[in-house]
């Protein structure tokens, strides 16, 4: 909603030492903050995931890059295991 809010001082996150990056809660607590209530820490994946009519989830520069790097190994691997099955297959014949 764009409010500016914050973990309630009885929420059980409020105590870790550090905010997660993602929370949902259930109930929003107007004093002269805005309080957070009945929050549980989800990862960003999941919101994107279940709602992605609301959320996405931006890729980082690393992460693109680690994915390519799997991508481009993968197909390396299939192209690999493609010559040996026609190899197999012609000293077959």
């Amino acid at each position: 909603s764009g409010i500016p809010s914050a973990l309630h001082p009885s929420s059980a996150l409020f105590g870790l030492g550090y905010t997660p990056d993602y929370v949902v809660y259930h109930e929003l607590i107007s004093t002269t903050k805005e309080y957070m209530s009945c929050v549980t820490a989800v990862e960003g994946e999941w919101l994107a995931e279940m709602g992605p009519m609301f959320f996405s989830v931006k890729e980082s520069f690393e992460s693109a890059l680690k994915r390519r790097q799997r991508e481009r190994l993968d197909a390396a691997a299939m192209e690999k295991d493609m010559k040996q099955k026609e190899e197999g297959e012609e000293d077959r014949k």
